[in-house]
């Protein structure tokens, strides 16, 4: 019998793996959509497959495909599995990254999940190859327009753009809150979030400082669609003519969508508008090739290629941020790291 070749073996299984990487980007979809972990989780104790199998949204169930998602979902380490007490058969359980697949909780990645593996705003990956060309925007190649203009003509798809943005400011902003204190304590009276979307971070920011009177300012179809919210005022306008005055400017995965001089422009924009004293809050992923043991290393190199994709943007090292900062006229800046995807850079004139 021929000997196995181990490394040759450990290659192919390691481009079969990336191969079917997409499989567990959508079978994590298939259980957000079936809510397979609000219904364990609400089961409150381990549960077996016929029991989960009665409870789901979609019905009737088969239970041999269903045996067979939950099969690959204990093997992505999201669920458990247990010997039943009542009959020696298999029970299913929650592991910890499960939580974040159960709606309402204030982390929950639902709305991330949703809209990443959304087939239309997918389409985009489709298209990698021809963006090297310079010339050509995936997301348009794609879908015909660009990503602002897609969406502003696309309510629906709009909305799942809207509330993975939430997800994600909700994700940030409790990292924000309670790690960064001194970015807010400093004596700023009056904030503005620029490209504030649907007000998620502007709300966590007030409730935990209500002393800082606090505003979003957005393009007119996403402040349409924001709801209304206690002691938070709404403006609509464009970032590339001008914004709003306030002791600090706050600018969440704001700079991220844009090319360098897009950048320097608002952040002019940005520097026009602050009175003596003022500063201007970043918060952005700052890459750092050359750690590729951070847990979130991987996630920010693929957030740069969706920036390219979509937007014509870029995720950049604090090289490439000083860079843009300097550009526009700022005297200095200052980096905190925390425990979220992103960090806080301040800017000071």
């Amino acid at each position: 019998m021929e000997v196995v070749n181990k490394i040759d073996q450990e290659n192919q299984a390691k481009i079969w793996k990336i191969i079917y990487g997409f499989s567990e980007s959508l079978v994590l979809k298939c259980a957000v959509q079936l809510e397979i972990a609000e219904t364990i989780h609400n089961h409150g104790k381990p549960i077996s497959l016929s029991e989960l199998a009665s409870k789901l949204t979609v019905q009737p169930v088969n239970s041999d495909r269903l045996f067979r998602i939950m099969r690959y979902l204990v093997h992505m380490k999201l669920f458990n599995t247990e010997v039943s007490s009542l009959n020696g058969g298999i029970a299913y359980s929650l592991a910890p990254p499960a939580k974040y697949l159960i709606r309402g909780w204030e982390k929950s990645m639902v709305a991330s999940i949703l809209a990443m593996n959304d087939k239309d705003l997918l389409a985009p990956w489709h298209h990698l190859n021809e963006g090297l060309t310079g010339n050509c925007n995936a997301f348009e190649k794609a879908l015909g327009k660009s990503i602002w203009v897609y969406m502003s003509v696309n309510p629906e798809k709009n909305q799942l753009f809207n509330e993975a943005m939430a997800c994600d400011s909700k994700l940030v902003n409790s990292a924000l809150v309670s790690e960064c204190k001194s970015v807010f304590c400093d004596g700023t009276k009056t904030l503005v979030d620029v490209g504030g979307g649907t007000g998620a971070a502007m709300m966590a920011i007030s409730e935990a400082f209500p002393n800082i009177k606090c505003t979003i300012f957005d393009l007119p179809h996403v402040i349409a669609e924001s709801p209304e919210m206690p002691n938070i005022t709404k403006i609509s306008g464009d970032m590339f003519e001008s914004v709003p005055s306030a002791g600090a400017i706050f600018m969440k995965n704001i700079l991220h969508d844009w090319d360098d001089d897009e950048c320097i422009q608002i952040l002019r924009r940005c520097k026009e508008a602050l009175p003596r004293g003022g500063k201007v809050i970043i918060v952005d992923i700052v890459l750092d090739v050359a750690d590729s043991v951070h847990p979130f290393s991987k996630i920010r190199l693929a957030s740069d290629l969706d920036m390219m994709l979509n937007t014509g943007g870029k995720e950049r090292t604090e090289k490439e941020m000083k860079k843009l900062i300097d550009a526009a006229g700022f005297a200095s800046y200052k980096i905190t790291q925390m425990s979220a995807v992103q960090s806080v850079i301040e800017v000071y004139p």
